[in-house]
């Protein structure tokens, strides 16, 4: 089991905990005295619960907002519980989007000539729970003695630890299965981060703008941050052709000892795809039994994201010639491909697509035309 999911495993196992802590020791007693019977009091319960979750992801993103409007940067879509709203001009101003965070995501770019401080976006939303734990705490003690009000202000209550638990998970300082507030907060107390982390939000505004020949800043000095921008200049070398240049780049991502787990695979699983997409099959074998080791071959099947879906559809279709490790590879691309941010999504388009076809000119009879990636029109 990888850090992060140690990790995040611990955090909900604490919030499960607590949950099941504040059901035995503060909803049961309410319960005996609420008035109502067993399948009503269920719903009041379920009920307190949902709006807690709305209330709290909206606050969040409110926060979020406010929070990048003073650090200096402009607003290109908010994205609650999968209703994402878009603020960057695009005609459609709705749809429904997957979104990176525990309840929803709020996409920003810097603005031009002004000095962008991310710390009001990443601290703000837990300042608003802040805000709003004070006034339930305030309505709970008011109302919780009178009997006309008792249930109301047990409802704000399990509001309350609803908002609290989500702020738990949004504070910890390390990366869990999305990328939270407090993990961030962290990366930026060093400068170079800050930078990197303003650096690649241009650059994906850029790119998903429809920029070409994006200038892109790399950094010497590794870390998650960092590693994701020059993954960014990685992909335009892909494209390009450059693989000499690119391996160098991911060469010094894999070296660093101040990356997660995940961005090693994805680094490694784009190295791999260099070296068998572009060496004689003989130099390949080679390069695949000294350099991936076991361990690296089993998170790399499964991991979920582009890069390492392309590379062990080459591992599995023509090293190993496996027919149900490459068709266990293809039926999760179009999750992947979903999951991929929009800056990045042509390029994998094309990369996968030539991996595929390289696999397909090998095992014809294997029937993988279907799943090739079509473009968007």
């Amino acid at each position: 089991m990888k850090k992060e999911d140690i990790v995040g495993f611990i955090v909900y196992l604490i919030i499960f905990a607590f949950a099941i802590v504040f059901g035995l020791l503060v909803l049961r007693e309410h319960a005996a005295h609420s008035g109502l019977e067993t399948p009503m009091y269920l719903l009041f319960i379920l009920g307190a619960i949902l709006s807690g979750v709305l209330l709290n992801s909206i606050l969040f993103e409110l926060g979020h907002v406010l929070g990048a409007k003073i650090g200096g940067y402009k607003i290109l879509s908010v994205n609650v519980l999968g209703f994402m709203f878009l603020f960057d001009g695009s005609k459609k101003k709705f749809r429904f989007k997957n979104y990176d965070g525990l309840t929803g995501e709020t996409k920003i770019a810097p603005k031009e000539g002004k000095k962008n401080n991310p710390n009001p976006y990443l601290l703000f939303g837990s300042l608003f729970f802040a805000i709003e734990a004070i006034a339930l705490v305030i309505a709970f003690s008011s109302l919780k003695d009178q009997d006309s009000t008792r249930n109301i202000a047990y409802f704000l209550l399990v509001i309350l630890v609803v908002g609290a638990m989500i702020t738990v998970y949004n504070i910890i300082p390390f990366r869990l299965d999305s990328m939270n507030d407090g993990y961030r907060l962290r990366l930026i107390s060093n400068p170079k981060n800050k930078e990197a982390f303003n650096e690649l939000l241009r650059v994906e505004y850029a790119i998903d703008h429809g920029e070409e020949n994006v200038e892109i800043k790399t950094f010497k000095e590794i870390t998650n941050f960092t590693a994701e921008l020059n993954l960014n200049k990685v992909y335009i070398l892909l494209d390009q052709g450059k693989f000499m240049e690119a391996e160098t780049m991911l060469d010094d991502i894999l070296k660093s000892e101040d990356i997660s787990n995940r961005v090693y695979v994805r680094a490694k699983a784009q190295k791999i795809y260099i070296h068998l997409m572009n060496n004689d099959p003989e130099v390949a074998k080679e390069f695949y039994d000294k350099e991936v080791p076991m361990s690296e071959r089993r998170e790399i099947s499964e991991d979920v994201s582009m890069a390492s879906i392309r590379a062990y559809v080459l591992m599995s279709g023509l090293l190993d010639d496996s027919q149900s490790e490459t068709m266990l590879a293809v039926n999760k691309v179009l999750k992947a491909y979903k999951r991929t941010s929009e800056s990045r999504q042509k390029f994998e388009l094309k990369l996968y697509n030539e991996a595929l076809n390289k696999v397909i000119a090998k095992h014809p009879k294997w029937e993988l035309e279907g799943y090739l990636l079509e473009e968007k029109k």
